[in-house]
């Protein structure tokens, strides 16, 4: 029978290997940083070495460690894009950054300096996402080349096409089908690509004993008496046994194992289930919402000497919005409009160019032209951070909507309410919402409440910024 110890006890080496070497590259870029901006004012290197920066490089360690594991940054995916490798270390550096800042001024610490974080934030940032493309580069080159391949087995029809077909197109994955064994539909099709031989279950049994990883079952089926023998049979066989699904596409998100007793149940919720991860989510919300608040005070009074020089009225526009399981809160924006566009909106409603409830239009005379400036920048958004300080908002999360359109939503857009609304979001992100209909917007916020964790939130954020400096809004 197949072990595979030895792969469990190399990939637990990989691991530590990858997570050491982050945070390695963190303390490098820490002492690099001082020694850049303040190496000339130090005869020796080791005068830089004292209690405070040993102390500090303890937190460096604790803090780039714990996020390279809770981020998953130190596991290797076969299937993993450099895009998810940069965006991710970015997110790691940010976070670390933060979390290191905050700990040099609450135990009064030895502080370098803002030049120094910035420094070492850029530094480390640049280190780590050199080292692991260079390390996840060097993998694909091997796995071309046949080196630390898995070899698998097909057991599919026209249901598992999809997933055969990824794997055949990415050879850097290093997956060796060994086998094909399907309908004449399949073996017709893939014939050139593996051994393919038509539906039995015996020339499974044969097969999976020849030096084979992986068995994956991609087919539709009507019962799981099959799926329970192949199971054993790979369990005696020590073949790791993957199932491949429509029906499991369908409630994969949210989707969760719970036991009652000894038995076990498939539990599908329509919201995030992961309380440490939400509690993660709101303490990032507090903490971001202060550091705006309190760092951008200059700046919020600047802009509301604007709105008032620009044209009457309040600075601030307040508006009932609908939020977490459709509870009524006020929502605070910086005015870009006359005072009286309530008013004016009515008559302007056939000009609409959203369909749906929701009311959007090129050009609206009601926005001032201070107004025009703040929504294509989305600085009239800043003022929200007070919503998401008091907890009625998040950073990210679906916009809140007017309570007069809650009320023309149809039933599978309810549920856009299930999560606490939030200052960004995937649509707000989308290089083309401007021209977004109303249901692909909504079908936008259920992906992000599926498919949330607190790492999607980060990697809006950072998009966001880049959406807000290319100034496109409307």
């Amino acid at each position: 029978m197949k072990t595979d110890n030895n792969l469990s006890n190399r990939a637990k080496f990989v691991r530590t290997l990858l997570t050491v070497g982050s945070v390695g590259v963190a303390l490098l870029s820490y002492f690099a940083s001082i020694y850049i901006i303040y190496g000339h004012s130090y005869p020796s290197l080791s005068l830089l070495i004292n209690k405070d920066f040993l102390i500090t490089c303890i937190f460096i360690s604790i803090y780039w460690g714990t996020i390279e594991v809770w981020l998953g940054l130190n596991e290797v995916y076969r299937s993993r894009s450099y895009g998810y490798v940069v965006l991710y270390h970015v997110a790691e550096n940010i976070i670390g950054v933060i979390l290191l800042t905050f700990s040099l001024v609450f135990f009064g610490l030895a502080n370098y300096g803002r030049d120094v974080i910035i420094l070492f934030g850029l530094l480390s940032t640049f280190g780590s996402i050199c080292i692991k493309l260079a390390f996840y580069t060097a993998l694909k080159h091997f796995r071309r080349n046949g080196y630390n391949s898995t070899s698998i087995v097909f057991y599919c029809d026209r249901e598992g096409e999809s997933i055969l077909n990824s794997i055949t197109k990415h050879y850097e994955w290093g997956y060796q089908i060994k086998a094909i064994i399907g309908d004449q539909y399949i073996t017709d099709i893939y014939k050139d690509i593996a051994p393919t031989y038509l539906d039995s279950e015996a020339k499974i049994e044969e097969i999976l004993t020849q030096d084979v990883d992986e068995f994956v079952y991609a087919r539709k089926y009507d019962s799981s008496k099959e799926i329970l023998r192949f199971i054993d049979l790979c369990q005696d066989l020590g073949v790791t046994f993957r199932l491949y699904s429509q029906f499991l596409n369908r409630i994969s998100a949210n989707t969760q194992l719970r036991y009652f007793d000894t038995n076990a149940v498939i539990t599908i919720s329509n919201t995030p289930t992961n309380y440490f991860g939400l509690l993660v989510k709101r303490i990032f919300d507090i903490l971001f919402a202060s550091c705006v608040i309190l760092c951008g005070l200059p700046f919020f009074i600047l802009v509301a000497l604007l709105i008032k020089l620009d044209s009457r009225g309040p600075i601030f526009f307040k508006q009932k919005r609908s939020g977490l399981k459709g509870k009524i809160f006020e929502v605070y924006k910086f005015r870009t409009m006359v005072t009286n566009a309530e008013e004016l909106k009515a008559k302007l409603m056939s000009q609409n160019e959203m369909d749906g409830p929701a009311f959007k239009m090129t050009n609206d005379p009601r926005i001032t032209r201070i107004g025009r400036f703040l929504r294509k920048s989305g600085i009239d958004e800043f003022p929200q951070f007070i919503n998401v300080f008091l907890g009625d908002m998040s950073i990210v999360g679906p916009r809140p909507p007017l309570p007069n359109e809650v009320a023309e939503y149809e039933r599978w857009q309810l549920r856009r309410l299930a999560m606490k609304p939030g200052i960004t979001c995937l649509w707000q992100i989308s290089p083309n919402r401007n021209s977004v209909s109303f249901d692909d917007w909504m079908r936008l916020d259920l992906e992000y409440i599926d498919n949330w964790k607190f790492t999607l939130d980060l990697v809006i954020i950072l998009k966001t910024i880049r959406t807000m400096l290319r100034a496109d809004g409307k």
